[in-house]
């Protein structure tokens, strides 16, 4: 008989247990809901978003808090996409004058047998590759690139180099694969990934005039004008305007969308329970 009372007072200790416990979850599921409005209402909400996150990877079992989260949550992701169109609308207008005060100093040139056009500042002759050097470009879709050329030599070329007094930059090595020999002479186009280095060092030494086309069998060392140069930090500089442009337009795209998707969340989610 004892053994039988044990075990009711047992059962009803694991019970009240149970029963408190998820009393106590439930209140710390709510008060994160709560400090998640109120985040919302301060207009924090990177904050509010964090909240909700640590009140479902918490309490995943307290499904009415959560539920009820879902409002909070769309009125966050609303709240970011509101802030962020506003700061991509400053930065596209920023880049669309740099832009639009760059494009009168560059000329169009179509490319042949399908290939993609490119950008020359006006003044440069597309047809200048037929001695060794480089020419600078900016792509259609608005990527710096160039294009070096090794007259009458196979040198392997694999990179380029330019050089101000005691300070130089290299772009990065291509394979053998990407260089085209045509008697005797080699040429080959650097990429934007190829550049990254030796873009970001242009502006800052406009006045380099060593320029090494550096090969796998040998070297070649040349000079760069100073016009040559311009076109090298103009091409860049336009170029960057350009990505600028373009990255600042896909991501307001991108908030425009969790806009629309946030308030179409709003429009049909449910009101929080009358009981909470």
């Amino acid at each position: 008989m004892y053994r039988e009372i044990n075990k009711l007072v047992a059962g009803a200790c694991i019970a009240f247990c149970l029963t408190a416990c998820g009393n106590s979850e439930q209140k710390a599921a709510e008060e994160l809901y709560a400090q998640s409005e109120q985040a919302i209402t301060e207009k924090n909400y990177p904050k509010a978003l964090a909240l909700l996150d640590t009140l479902n990877a918490r309490y995943p079992k307290q499904t009415e808090v959560r539920r009820n989260s879902l409002r909070l949550r769309a009125s966050a992701m609303e709240g970011i996409a509101m802030d962020s169109i506003g700061a991509l609308e400053n930065e596209l207008a920023a880049a669309t004058i740099a832009v639009d005060e760059w494009r009168p100093r560059f000329r169009h040139v179509d490319s042949s047998v399908g290939l993609e056009g490119y950008f020359l500042p006006i003044g440069v002759d597309e047809k200048v590759m037929t001695t060794s050097g480089i020419q600078a470009r900016v792509s259609d879709k608005g990527f710096f690139y160039i294009v070096a050329n090794v007259q009458g030599k196979a040198i392997g070329l694999k990179s380029i180099e330019i050089v101000d007094g005691a300070e130089s930059v290299s772009s990065a090595e291509i394979s053998p694969s990407r260089v085209i020999s045509v008697e005797g002479s080699e040429s080959a186009s650097f990429n934007p990934e190829d550049l990254e280095a030796l873009g970001r060092w242009l502006p800052s030494h406009r006045n380099a005039s060593g320029l090494i086309l550096i090969g796998s069998k040998s070297s070649v060392k040349l000079k760069l004008s100073s016009k040559q140069m311009t076109e090298l930090v103009d091409c860049y500089e336009y170029s960057r305007a350009l990505q600028a442009q373009r990255l600042a337009s896909v991501r307001r795209e991108k908030f425009e969308r969790m806009l629309a998707t946030a308030r179409d969340q709003l429009a049909n989610l449910p009101q929080k329970d009358s009981g909470e």
